[in-house]
């Protein structure tokens, strides 16, 4: 009895600070919402300066008569919105609440909070913290800052801190809650304190502590049970309701001390009739339960108690009950005790469930019994499988051994739990979690034991980013360490004067200069005399952090040689880094074949050209003379069949300039992403039309093949060149094979195909059973006119543009043949996942009538007299108004006036500033000027992609005359 009573004090103080915590934290919560709607509100709506803030107490007078020197923020009218609303929240409350705003912590507090700190007010009022508050700022201002810098939220409860608020220095106990509070923008302007003084209740619950161990210490002679908890003994006599009884069951139920009294005085003291304490009836019968809590209306003073009644039955020999005998304690303080704890685990659990990652609770042996709903979604696992060591299940088993050696330790030793260790979700994945776990003393009146609450941080996605880049550190370093030791290549390291600083050991191969002699020696000096000047100015641009992609020097042997060397070079902050490759032999070798090749090369180019052309240029002069001489004569008929005729040698003879251009990789390309299965596909029917019934085409398809980075018209070209090439290949018939696939190239494979980049690349592979090349004609293929068919059936280009083509497409062919046992031809061109194609220009059926303009205006800008007058008169004649520039310089001052232009058309090739330059210019006064390429051949140009700006096209010369009009129109006029 005693020690439960000591207890209740205790329960009823944790109540009232609960109950004053939860009314600071309303008060901040109306704070916070009351700031966000004022803030909206306009500055007008405050009234006057002189009339803020309202209210007739001490602090709000204060600070109504602050002046604009009294403050650092100056006069209160040029506070921010945000303080001012929180000054007018505070100042009316009746809590104790306190303002520290700003980086100075300056104080605004309500009259409720003034008695707190004493003298200090009101002199602490509006003035910074420190001034004040210097005897407890080491103590306090690390709290204010957590809040105003990290805007964390800080709350303790009997918080204890030393003051001086009466002339002496005291120790003081607060509830405190400190709560940022927020400008307009989100940052933290101040921190707002709500506290309660609990000094008088912590010092009476200390006196009262004293006081229960001097009792403590002068009841320990008295018996266990009742010296311990206040456990009433008592005896009754079944038949006649008679009970005997010890003080501390007196005590227990409220009724006078007393030696005996009947059972009815003490049963009359139930609650009500559903309460399991015994009857009369039920002690006869023997059915009573022995065990049991109920509730009674203590005799003393009517308050409701607990108590907790444990007994047994004596029979005589018949077995009917004779006594009952037990024991009873009241226990009022345990279940008021559990009801705080079943409140307090219902704000747990569902703080817990809110939270975003996995929470969960442990016994004092380390068996789980509580887990938040994320860690069932997560385990895909019920209670029962988890509860327990059931958790284990879910640990991976390479860290398991790990984990249960230090949650082991963790429970001997009572110390907080961290690490980390692999999960597994419900789909099998295994993902990695940091678990921490902090153990829990909930003993106190509840004698409970110790407890741990714990979570799980999923932080796979952070582990598996740690581990790419170690590694990656890793592979690098080894890499640069073999590169280094193992390269062929000369390394070296040297400060912006040139001078050296370190080298790999190819150096004493190429130069038979040892390490010891290069080190702290200028590069300058082993330089050739000639290249000493060209050197320094590429250190000297290194210096400024650009880079040297390539630069050829001599460096001197130590045998008194020179050896070439072509250098790559970048710098950081104090070094430049170079990598040298020796050329000598290369350089040679090119200086013995350049003049023969060339020679052999352009005798054999001109050659081909001039033939080809002049069997075309002799079809269309021909067919105009003969045209020209009909007119003279007014004969008009059959003129049809020579303007064909012109015509088609005409489009002849620009096939053979795009093959001419391939061949040189100097085609515009527009290379997209191609599906080379459905392409091969495609061209199926017209291969067996063109290879003919004694050739047996077979098509392999591969969906690993994917698609290809090229322009789809010239791999179609392609394609059906190599299978013309290999039908002629075969006059008396064979098989041919066309199949793609995927080809992976790595650095060592890239060596075999001559520059090709690493990489992913799709591989078209044809291959015939014809005649096969000698090594002497295989190594000439790729020549331009070179053919090995008689005169009149080839033009020698084919493999040559297809050569071209790959080359421009940044791939590689490769070609094998072997007399009597066929070729094999494979492209590789780079592979890309497919994608939606770009929306392209619409051509209409064939034969439709040439669409017209509408008075649009189009400046034309070309530098072909002849060209430009064409195109002038078509556009005129579509309908068109026409501007005319001959070159770049005269249309700019064009497009910049204030002219209506609504296209402009240009050949890419102008003498000097070119059609791509005249755009650019254009489009900086025309944002939304379409633009027109004519383009016949652009040097600088190799793909589409290069050239085109959104609203910018292009047309091929030659083109056709319908062609133009159509792309014109739909430029001008779009659907």
């Amino acid at each position: 009895m005693a020690a439960s009573a000591r207890h209740a004090p205790g329960v009823r103080e944790r109540c009232q600070r609960r109950g004053a915590v939860a009314q600071h934290t309303a008060a901040l919560v109306a704070v916070q919402d009351h700031q966000e709607a004022a803030e909206r509100d306009e500055m007008s709506a405050i009234g006057p300066a002189d009339a803020w803030p309202v209210g007739d107490g001490d602090a709000a007078t204060r600070i109504r008569n602050l002046r604009a020197g009294d403050c650092l923020l100056g006069a209160p009218p040029q506070w921010s919105p945000a303080l001012r609303t929180a000054i007018d929240l505070l100042l009316p409350a009746k809590a104790q609440i306190v303002l520290f705003w700003g980086p100075d912590f300056l104080a605004f507090y309500n009259d409720a909070y003034a008695p707190t700190i004493g003298i200090k007010h009101p002199a602490a009022l509006a003035r910074p913290a420190r001034d004040h508050w210097s005897e407890l700022w080491d103590d306090l201002h690390p709290l204010l800052r957590s809040v105003l810098v990290d805007g964390q939220t800080v709350s303790a409860q009997d918080r204890p801190f030393t003051i001086n608020r009466s002339g002496k220095i005291e120790e003081v106990f607060f509830d405190i809650s400190y709560s940022p509070v927020r400008e307009q923008d989100g940052r933290v302007g101040g921190v707002l304190c709500i506290v309660s003084d609990t000094t008088e209740r912590v010092r009476s619950a200390q006196a009262l502590a004293a006081s229960d161990q001097r009792a403590r210490e002068t009841a320990m002679q008295l018996q266990m049970a009742q010296a311990a908890g206040g456990i009433g003994v008592f005896l009754l006599d079944v038949e006649t309701g008679l009970l005997s009884v010890s003080d501390e069951f007196c005590h227990a139920f409220g009724v006078p001390v007393r030696a005996a009294f009947h059972s009815t005085e003490v049963e009359r003291l139930r609650i009500d009739r559903d309460e399991r304490m015994a009857t009369s009836e039920r002690r006869a019968e023997g059915t009573t339960p022995l065990d049991v809590e109920y509730r009674v209306r203590r005799a003393s003073d009517g308050a409701v108690r607990w108590i907790s009644r444990r007994a047994e039955m004596i029979r005589d020999p018949a077995g009917k009950p004779v006594l009952m005998r037990g024991v009873v304690q009241d226990i009022t303080a345990r279940k008021d005790a559990e009801a705080t704890l079943r409140e307090s685990e219902a704000r747990f659990r569902a703080l817990a469930q809110a939270m975003p990652i996995q929470v969960w609770t442990a016994a004092a042996d380390g068996g789980l019994d509580w887990f938040s709903r994320s860690v069932y979604s997560y385990s895909g696992l019920t209670h029962e499988a988890l509860v327990g060591a059931g958790w284990s299940r879910m640990v991976h088993p390479d860290d398991l051994s790990r984990v249960a050696v230090q949650w082991s330790n963790a429970l001997a030793t009572q110390t907080p739990y961290e690490t980390e260790f692999r999960l597994r979700r419900h789909d099998g994945a295994w993902r990695w979690h940091l678990v921490r776990a902090q153990p829990v003393d909930i003993s106190g009146a509840l004698g409970l034991p110790m407890r741990w609450v714990g979570t799980n941080a999923d932080i796979e996605d952070q582990k598996v980013a740690q581990a790419r880049l170690e590694q990656s550190v890793e592979e690098r370093t080894r890499d640069r360490d073999r590169l280094w030791n193992l390269s062929t290549d000369i390394m070296l390291v040297a400060d912006f004067s040139g001078r050296i600083t370190a080298i790999n050991p190819a150096w004493q191969t190429l130069l038979g200069l040892t390490e010891a002699e290069l080190l702290g020696q200028p590069l300058t000096d082993l330089l050739h005399p000639d290249d000493v000047d060209a050197a320094l100015a590429e250190i000297a641009r290194l210096a400024h952090g650009l880079v040297t992609l390539r630069i050829e020097n001599r460096l001197r042997h130590n045998d008194g040689s020179y050896r070439t060397l072509s250098w790559t070079a970048v710098s950081d902050e104090r070094f430049l880094h170079a990598v040298g490759r020796d050329i000598t032999a290369l350089r040679e070798s090119e200086s013995r074949l350049r003049q023969s090749q060339k020679m052999e090369a352009i005798g054999q180019l001109t050659g081909g050209i001039a033939h080809d052309f002049n069997n075309l240029l002799q079809g269309i002069t021909g067919s105009m003379e003969v045209m020209r001489r009909r007119l003279s004569l007014g004969r008009t008929e059959g003129l049809d069949r020579y303007l064909d005729a012109a015509t088609q040698s005409a489009q002849r003879a620009a096939a053979l300039i795009q093959r001419l251009l391939a061949f040189s990789r100097r085609q515009t390309l527009d290379p997209k992403p191609v599906d080379v299965n459905r392409l091969i596909g495609s061209m199926e029917d017209l291969l067996r039309r063109t290879l003919g019934e004694q050739v047996l085409l077979a098509v392999q398809f591969d969906a690993a093949a994917g698609s290809a980075v090229c322009d789809e018209s010239q791999l179609e070209s392609a394609i059906l060149n190599l299978a013309i090439n290999a039908r002629d290949a075969m006059p008396h018939g064979g098989e041919l094979r066309i199949g793609a696939g995927e080809l992976q190239v790595g650095e060592r494979g890239a060596a075999q195909f001559e520059g090709l980049a690493p990489g992913r690349y799709c591989a078209i592979a044809v291959t015939d059973t014809g005649t096969g090349m000698a090594a002497d004609v295989l190594a000439k293929a790729f020549d331009p006119f070179f053919t090995t068919k008689p005169i009149g059936q080839g033009t020698g280009l084919g493999l040559s543009m297809v050569y071209g083509f790959v080359q421009q497409s940044h791939g590689h062919v490769r070609l094998e043949s072997e007399p009597g046992r066929g070729t094999a031809v494979t492209l590789l061109l780079p592979r890309a996942e497919p994608r939606t194609p770009d929306a392209a220009l619409v051509a209409p059926p064939a034969g439709s009538p040439l669409p017209l303009g509408s008075d649009e205006v189009v400046l034309v800008v070309e530098d072909d007299p002849g060209v430009r007058l064409l195109v002038l008169d078509l556009l005129e004649d579509l309908g068109y108004r026409t501007l005319q520039a001959p070159d770049g310089a005269t249309a700019i001052p064009i497009l910049q006036s204030a002219q209506r232009i609504d296209l402009l058309v240009s050949d890419v090739g102008l003498p000097g500033i070119n059609g791509r330059q005249v755009a650019e210019i254009a489009r900086q006064h025309r944002p939304d000027l379409e633009v027109l390429f004519m383009t016949g051949y652009a040097e600088q140009v190799a793909t589409r992609a290069e050239l085109l700006a959104p609203g910018m096209h292009m047309i091929a010369k030659p083109f056709a005359i319908d062609d133009f009009a159509r792309i014109v129109k739909q430029i001008v006029r779009p659907a």
